[in-house]
């Protein structure tokens, strides 16, 4: 189905045109972040090796540092203040110097104050209050709001001086020094919900918005990048990658095309248009963002392309990524293009999964979900746009357009996913493939990464009751259904291919307690996660499985996984308080929104402080 996808008048022509030149500006950059860890010397890296922590003695918290190190080695060492408690686990006190920050919410530290008094595990306590402020405490590489842009002027050619008055925010991962589109969006998606009752916070994250725009109109197919120039904060050495259509590597640290990666910046803009105050809601639509979206049309209609045309011959690849490396899952097969997929389907390709790996097949059917879901949200945010009278007169036939072109195109994709992503399994019955190539076959496993089959309810797309769904849980949640089911003697989980065989994520056992109904499941899989930190109090990438205690990890400074624990600790005191509360605080329902607005009246908050929205 051909679908319009062209924003035609003039105006935004010539900004494409800009948009080419971009990065050969130069411009007055602002600081960064309000106390940026150091200077992240010892955090760059490219591959992700195994981390084996050797026994270290505790240091003393400092509230101050005289100079803030790299989070890597700070995280890497237990650090415990005068007045924690004794507790079976003894979990560090985790959170950075408080002049080491990069960015501070007076909403974020009342409500750990109040919240973590509420829970009945203190070491639970204790790993919440490092992992829910981690993303705030770490990742915030670079920040400006609207009226320090302004002071700066960082945008000179005069089609984008509009983006003077807009906030910008840079977010790394964590130990590697670029940001994902994936990775921020996720990590930033535990403050969401804040956004109503602080306006600062509020801000960062529509800087998120502005920056994700930009870099997806930029360059739409790729999955990661360098902070922007005029930000002057450090970038990471890189290698270069043959890809087509080529990227600006002076912007991108990393281009493999994830159609996962295009979903989460619709995540982002859709989980602000949710929570934010009503008045408020669509206030990041902008300019940047129609075009962007824009972009994630046009790929998607692009990659939903078969291999060979129907009269036997091979189409032109709109993508394609090789890297020298002797690693298969580093690089696509076929001069770069990826094993050949079936016309007629309604799927959509991605080339990479959110482990970064190759997909072997490239109807992804997680990310196609995904893309699914935030494609119809995104039909009615652009609906709401139109009806709310803020949008230009001029552009309103042209939205209209992308409207439909959503509607459509999420309506195509869970029509191919029902017709050939699922699969009859001997064992199990019907179940979702993970990956397919419409001529047959399908790739049957399940990655701890999220967009995960195990995510599909978490993601929007089914119900966890759906029968289909609950066959595919069983599968990808045993040995005998999921090749990357990791059976160890000391953690079970899902894992992936990424690290390889030995290896839990914590991330997939996150997700399995979101998923599940069954409170033993719920608090085994809850005890699971807290007796595997290695004793350093963070979630770590994944978990060697076969040594006891979590000691052996994968990167120990990884917010995504923080920000998805807090996630969960959030979503169980709403819908099941009872494993995870003292009985004191069981006596009414816990409404999160009800929460923050009584701690938004209450004596606590210091009504001069700058932080908290009047």
């Amino acid at each position: 189905m051909r679908q319009r996808s062209s924003l035609s008048y003039p105006v935004l022509i010539s900004l494409l045109f800009v948009f080419l030149f971009y990065s050969l500006l130069s411009s007055n950059g602002h600081h960064a972040s309000e106390g940026r860890i150091g200077s992240f010397d010892n955090s760059i890296l490219r591959s992700r090796p195994v981390t084996q922590r050797k026994a270290l003695k505790s240091q003393r918290y400092q509230a101050t540092a005289k100079k803030c190190s790299s989070y890597v080695e700070y995280a890497s060492v237990p650090h415990t203040r005068d007045t924690d408690e004794a507790t079976p686990l003894d979990l560090p006190f985790q959170r950075p110097p408080e002049n080491c920050r990069t960015f501070k919410s007076s909403t974020v530290d009342l409500f750990l104050s109040k919240f973590t008094k509420m829970l009945k595990d203190r070491d639970l306590a204790k790993l919440f209050e490092n992992t829910f402020p981690n993303t705030l405490d770490t990742t915030v590489l670079w920040h400006v709001t609207a009226r320090e842009n302004q002071e700066s002027v960082n945008h000179k050619q005069k089609p984008l001086l509009y983006r003077n008055d807009l906030p910008e925010t840079f977010i790394v991962t964590g130990d590697i020094h670029a940001e994902w589109l994936r990775d921020s969006a996720w990590q930033l998606s535990v403050y969401q919900p804040f956004i109503k009752h602080d306006s600062r916070l509020k801000e960062l994250l529509q800087g998120a918005i502005n920056t994700q725009a930009q870099l997806v109109v930029e360059n739409p197919f790729c999955n990661a990048f360098h902070p922007p120039p005029y930000s002057h904060v450090e970038r990471a050495d890189i290698t270069i990658d043959k890809v087509r259509p080529y990227p600006d590597w002076r912007r991108v640290f990393e281009c493999k095309y994830e159609i996962d990666s295009l979903a989460s910046f619709l995540t982002l803009s859709r989980q602000f248009c949710e929570n934010a105050p009503p008045e408020e809601r669509l206030s990041f639509i902008n300019l940047d963002w129609l075009l962007a979206v824009k972009r994630v049309l046009e790929v998607v209609v692009k990659e939903s392309s078969s291999t060979f045309s129907d009269k036997g011959a091979p189409n032109q690849f709109p993508y394609t990524f090789q890297r020298d490396t002797n690693v298969a899952s580093e690089t696509l097969p076929l001069a770069g293009t990826g094993n050949p997929v079936n016309s007629g389907t309604g799927l959509v390709r991605s080339a990479f999964r959110p482990s970064d790996d190759a997909t072997i097949f490239q109807f992804f059917i997680p990310g196609n979900a995904y893309m699914s879901v935030e494609l119809e949200a995104l039909s009615h945010i652009l609906e709401d746009y139109v009806n709310s009278g803020k949008a230009s007169e001029q552009y309103i036939p042209e939205i209209e357009d992308l409207k439909k072109s959503s509607a459509d195109l999420s309506q195509r994709i869970r029509e191919g996913i029902m017709e050939h992503g699922i699969v009859n399994h001997p064992t199990f019955g019907e179940v979702y493939a993970y990956e397919v190539d419409g001529y047959g076959s399908s790739v049957l496993m399940d990655d701890a990464n999220i967009p995960s089959l195990l995510s599909l309810p978490e993601l929007g797309f089914v119900s966890v009751n759906d029968a289909v769904y609950q066959n595919t849980r069983r599968m990808i949640t045993t040995k005998k259904g999921n090749p990357y089911y990791i059976d160890g003697e000391y953690l079970q989980g899902i894992g992936g291919p990424h690290i390889g065989i030995h290896n839990v994520w914590p991330l997939g056992l996150i997700v399995a307690i979101r998923t599940s109904e069954n409170d033993q499941e719920i608090s085994d899989t809850l005890s699971a996660v807290l007796h595997s930190t290695g004793g350093l109090g963070l979630i770590h990438e994944s978990i060697q499985a076969f040594k006891p205690g979590g000691d052996t990890f994968t990167r120990p400074w990884f917010a995504w996984a923080n920000s998805e624990f807090a996630k969960t600790i959030l979503h169980l005191a709403e819908t099941r308080p009872h494993l995870i509360f003292d009985k004191q605080f069981l006596g009414e329902e816990f409404v999160l929104q009800s929460f923050l607005a009584a701690l938004r009246e209450s004596q606590d908050v210091k009504q001069e402080d700058p932080t908290w929205p009047k």
